[in-house]
């Protein structure tokens, strides 16, 4: 799938202005998850080990907002469940 130009200007600008900000490390992709939920048992993840209330918590569109703000990375990633929509909730779930 070809990346727009204007994607590529955003992240190569970005770059360039770490690079001449001395910086070796930076953010380029922000990976959010707003629900902590999850009912995989993965090896070695121990998130399925923490108690039911802490499993249930999710991230506010604010405090979601506040972490990209924070991270400054030119790209954000969100993970979790989306809601269905008219395109392509098709009822047979």
């Amino acid at each position: 799938m070809p990346v727009p130009v204007s994607q590529m200007w955003t992240v190569a600008s970005y770059v360039l202005r770490q690079k001449l900000a001395g910086r070796k490390q930076y953010p380029l992709v922000l990976m959010l998850e707003p629900l902590f939920r999850c009912n995989l048992a993965c090896a070695g993840c121990g998130k399925i080990q923490y108690p039911a209330h802490i499993l249930k918590k999710d991230l506010t569109p604010e405090e979601c907002f506040r972490a990209v703000e924070e991270c400054g990375a030119p790209m954000v990633r969100s993970f979790g469940r989306r809601a269905p929509d008219a395109s392509t909730d098709r009822g047979d779930h």
